[in-house]
């Protein structure tokens, strides 16, 4: 009897024997396990983690400059992006905190009370205190190039760099934001980078940053792709471009979406440069306003030799008739030159105003061209 309690003595420890490496190995596979996820997280926070972000970067958020929440809901980016475009405020210049935050609320405040956006328009903005200040960020989309907003990250360097560059602390701080987009895998790392004036009939961001631009290894003279990519292969002129007169009284709106589209001639003579058509469009402008007695350029769009299409009433307002009377349900385009070579082009204007809501499925075209 003893000696077979002996014996099972014996055989629970040469169990215990057996099993005490299993469990070692067990808790060795737990603690790389544990020691893993801790080496993941260090990784992910240095990537992530704006506290470990260049320190040369100084970005202001919105509390610091103190902006406006934005008046509506905007749409999402969809990150990482492929572009970046950058602009020029068309304002004066800044180089304290102080300044540069007072231009940024001011160019916030006409963006929305002026132009109608929901918010400043630009995703960042960079001062010439060398600072970045945070507009719509890398998640919203921007309303900076009609068109591009969902495919493209906005930066815009505070001033007019039309005859003078940005100071050198601009430009750098400029390029750490991009560097730090990629840091944070909010830009591809083959980003491309293009000026607004590629993009639209626009003097932004200016002559002497543009030529700087076009020095930088990331900049794209072809813009081909990314106008595939914004579906926007029409440039609009707008009416403070062509530096329209104000309308002599309020216009009645159009009832959207249309149901008739009207070309008409112009009667103008052709033109084949942006500068001859900004010549022509004002003149017609002038003509129906002195002569004919109309509120203002009685055209919704004018499409004119350089391809550009020239805003003149817009999708937002009505045009005359000679009666008196305004055209709720008609959208009025305007051609200077031959019939031929713009009616592609209204064509595309109207797949556009269909795709945007502006026009009806069902329209009605009325050709006076022929």
């Amino acid at each position: 009897m003893q000696k077979t309690e002996q014996n099972n003595l014996a055989t629970k420890r040469n169990k215990n024997v057996k099993r005490f490496p299993k469990e070692l190995i067990f808790l060795c596979v737990f603690l790389l396990i544990l020691v893993a996820l801790a080496a993941g997280y260090a990784f992910w926070m240095m990537t992530h983690s704006p506290m470990n972000s260049n320190n040369n970067l100084h970005i202001l958020d919105r509390i610091e400059w103190q902006g406006e929440p934005p008046s509506d809901k905007y749409e999402h980016l969809k990150l990482p992006i492929s572009n970046v475009i950058i602009s020029h405020t068309a304002t004066e210049g800044c180089t304290t905190e102080e300044i540069c935050i007072y231009r940024v609320q001011t160019i916030q405040g006409f963006h929305m009370k002026s132009l109608g956006w929901v918010d400043i328009g630009y995703n960042f903005l960079v001062g010439g205190d060398g600072q970045i200040y945070v507009g719509r960020g890398w998640h919203s989309q921007g309303q900076h190039v009609r068109g591009y907003g969902a495919v493209s990250i906005s930066i815009a360097f505070i001033g007019t760099f039309v005859n003078m560059e940005p100071p050198v602390r601009q430009v750098e701080a400029a390029k750490r934001l991009m560097d730090e987009g990629v840091r944070l895998h909010k830009l591809n790392p083959d980003y491309h980078i293009y000026a607004h004036r590629q993009l639209s009939p626009s003097e932004s961001p200016g002559q002497k940053l543009f030529e700087m631009i076009k020095r930088w290894p990331r900049w794209i003279p072809d813009v081909t792709q990314l106008r595939l990519l914004g579906n926007a292969t029409l440039k609009f002129v707008t009416r403070a471009y062509w530096l329209a007169q104000l309308p002599g009284k309020a216009l009645p709106p159009l009832n959207r979406p249309v149901n008739t589209v009207r070309f008409v001639l112009t009667a103008s003579p052709a033109c084949h440069t942006q500068a001859g058509c900004v010549f022509q469009v004002r003149l017609l402008q002038t003509f129906h306003i002195e002569s004919s007695g109309y509120t203002d350029i009685n055209y919704n769009f004018v499409i004119a030799g350089d391809t550009n299409i020239y805003e003149g009433r817009g999708w937002d307002q009505s045009c005359e008739t000679e009666q008196d009377q305004f055209s709720s349900n008609k959208l009025v385009v305007g051609f200077v030159g031959p019939s031929d070579s713009n009616k592609k082009l209204a064509l595309e204007l109207i797949e556009l105003g269909i795709k945007w809501g502006h026009i009806s499925k069902d329209y009605t075209l009325i050709d006076n061209t022929a």
